[in-house]
């Protein structure tokens, strides 16, 4: 989607395509070029039928600055209104959306407070970032000239009092911010999509979060990860169709290829080993 000033006076579709692959050969679901352009919509698609780019209809159904799936979802096709779906869900299970690198603290506190699930979730597993962690408390902070706020603060064994979360470690507030995007993404089978999942959290960590999506018992509602990472101890964690590596070319752009893409690569391969020795790319160069 581009801004076009001089033609729309805002934002206008250049390109948008979705594609699927059964047995691994991709089938267009839906095409659609820049203003004026056909759109192509499959039979595939239950719901549309009436809508086909021969006769016109769908090129006037789909305003140049609409999306194509959102103008299905508002004609009620089945499988639109589930990506719409899927696509409100992940805002609130990514960190990629905000300006923040998590939830703001204070709709985590938010969260803690009026979801037992949530507090549940939050307590069984904070320990795993500081064995001395016994529990969390939210307590109302007075600063004065300032409105009244809540704060999240942690009991320890073997220490007095709490100790409030800004001075944590990096590692417990990485998980506490962490947790309930994960675990709404679990809970609702959406995808949760975060940048650097391993940012100040141990290897160990992470693995677990990974396991959290591969088991039915914890993801019964086939919740996809996508995660982004610097840290090579997880690829003996991974299958080769679950690594992708980003690199840039000479020119300075930024490439993706799949590790299954690799030739030589196979599938019970550690991948640790293959990517230091270089065959699956991505080592950067310096100097």
């Amino acid at each position: 989607m581009e801004r076009n000033s001089a033609e729309t006076g805002g934002h206008v579709f250049r390109r948008e395509a979705l594609f699927h692959f059964p047995k691994g050969r991709p089938r267009r679901l839906f095409e659609r070029g820049g203003p004026g352009e056909p759109v192509y919509v499959s039979g595939k698609i239950p719901g549309t039928r009436g809508l086909r780019s021969k006769d016109g209809n769908l090129r006037a159904a789909v305003r140049d600055d609409a999306s194509v799936i959102v103008t299905l979802a508002l004609l009620n096709a089945p499988l639109a209104t589930r990506i719409t779906a899927w696509l409100k869900g992940l805002r609130a299970s990514a960190n990629v959306m905000y300006q923040e690198r998590w939830f703001p603290t204070g709709t985590v506190i938010t969260m803690f407070e009026h979801d037992k699930a949530v507090r549940a979730w939050i307590e069984k597993r904070m320990p795993s970032s500081d064995l001395g962690i016994r529990g969390v408390e939210i307590r109302d902070v007075d600063v004065p000239g300032e409105p009244a706020a809540k704060e999240a603060f942690f009991v320890h064994h073997g220490l007095d009092a709490p100790v409030p979360l800004h001075d944590e470690s990096n590692g417990t507030q990485r998980l506490f911010h962490l947790l309930p995007q994960l675990r709404f993404a679990l809970d609702r089978g959406h995808p949760a999509v975060l940048d650097e999942i391993d940012g100040d959290l141990h290897v160990d960590i992470v693995g677990e979060v990974l396991g959290w999506f591969r088991s039915t018992e914890t993801n019964p509602r086939n919740a996809q990860l996508l995660v982004t990472s610097h840290n090579v101890g997880l690829l003996d964690d991974l299958e080769k169709e679950e690594l992708f590596i980003v690199e840039k070319n000479r020119d300075g752009a930024t490439c993706l290829h799949g590790a299954q893409d690799v030739r030589g690569v196979r599938r019970d391969a550690r991948l640790y080993p293959k990517y230091r020795a270089g065959v699956l790319g991505g080592i950067p160069k310096l100097g």
